[in-house]
Formats: structure tokens, sequence, C-alpha cells
């Protein structure tokens, strides 16, 4: 990966630089950090793709508005209790968290990868939203945690059909910076401990995932949420 940046940006590529080996990102990105914007080029398709965050944007906007008009979303009724402490142990670019935060929840994103801990951060400022980021292990945030969510929410990154959209290439450069999560069972397992009520794994609908058995689920037509009780239930 190559990295473009200005002379307000030199301490933010020098901590990227000591916490990531730069050279095993695919070839095909370019990070870019001029001064209060920070995005990815994704030169792996033939018209290359700017990846950014943007909260702000018009797109985002009209699909956020979207889902929180439809009392049918399945958000609604999957976190069915209004003004819940949320944690997102999973950020990924912060779209399902920043939806929750939208519906009335008080979300806390955590984030393992330091690029794409970058990019959300910088997305989160320029958009003056007031969810809270820390980059780290979700375990390792957990048990040196204080607090107890009432839900917390794993996406693990999944292999998804290649579509020619621009979410879809959102997807495919999120799984190129992304950090796999090899311990996915305990990681389950440590979120029942830290959660008040449910525990919400999201998953493609015909997963043949390894983990243990879920109390119960909600599917979609894609996508299955697998809802795990909490060790206080």
């Amino acid at each position: 990966m190559k990295i473009f940046y200005d002379k307000f940006n030199i301490n933010k590529y020098s901590s990227l630089k000591n916490s990531i080996d730069i050279d095993k990102i695919d070839r095909n990105l370019e990070l870019h950090l001029e001064k209060n914007e920070i995005y990815l080029i994704n030169k792996n398709y033939k018209k290359p793709v700017k990846i950014i965050v943007d909260f702000n944007g018009q797109d985002f906007i009209e699909r956020m508005n979207m889902r929180l008009k439809d009392n049918k979303d399945i958000f609604h009724k999957i976190f069915s209790n209004k003004n819940s402490s949320i944690l997102d142990g999973t950020a990924g670019f912060g779209r399902d968290g920043t939806l929750l935060n939208a519906m009335g929840h008080n979300v806390t994103m955590i984030e393992s990868s330091p690029l794409v801990s970058l990019l959300l951060k910088n997305g989160i400022e320029r958009s003056h939203n007031k969810i809270r980021l820390f980059h780290g292990n979700v375990s390792d945030f957990l048990k040196h945690s204080k607090e107890k969510y009432d839900y917390i929410y794993l996406d693990f990154m999944f292999n998804k059909l290649k579509i020619n959209s621009l979410a879809s290439k959102y997807d495919e450069t999120l799984k190129l910076i992304a950090f796999a999560d090899d311990k996915k069972k305990e990681i389950v397992e440590i979120a029942k401990e830290y959660c008040k009520k449910k525990v919400v794994v999201k998953e493609p609908r015909n997963s043949t995932s390894s983990l243990s058995k879920p109390n119960h689920i909600i599917k979609t037509k894609l996508i299955s949420f697998n809802i795990y009780l909490s060790h206080d239930k």
C-alpha cells in the first residue's frame, strides 16, 4: 500500500507506520491523508474507487433515513429495548453502529485494525457524531471494562458474493484491511458475560459457522442474526 500525506498528518502517518506492516497490505490500495479528510483509493477495479467513511454523504443519509422510517427493519426487532447501551465489537466502517446510534441507542464501537480505526475515527470526527470509538481487541476491552452493555453486537467478516456495486466494493476493501477474528467462540463467550440482555452475531443465512448453537435465530433473506442470551439471564 502506498501512503500520501500532508504536513497536517505527519503524526498520524508515523503512528500508522509503527502499528502495521504497510508492505503486507494490498499494493493496489492507496491511503491519502489530506488535512481533515482520510480515504483509500482501491485500484483493484477497472475504475479506481474512493473509499471514505462519510456519514454526511447524501447516499448514506438517504439509506439511513429509509431504515429509520421502516418499522419492519430487522434492527427494530432485534434491539427492541429503546435507549439501550450497545457495544459494537467489530465496528468496521461503522454503518451498523451509526444506524443504532440514530435509532436512539448509546453506542460504543471497538475496531481492531489500525487502518480501519483511522478511517472510521476520521468519519466520526467530520460528522461530529457522539459515538465513542476505541481501537483494540474486543475481548481485551471487555475484560478490562467496568461496565456491562444491554447488547453486544458482533459482525465477523465473512465472504460475500462480489457484486459490482459501490456498497460491495466497500465491503471487499474492508476485507483487505480488517483483522480476521480467529477466536470467534471465545469472543462470543466473553461477550455473554459482559452483556445484560443479548449478544447478537451477524452471519450469512447459510453459514456453516463453528460457533456454539445460539438460543434463537432471526433471519432475513440473506442474513442470520444469531442471538445468545446473557449469562445473567
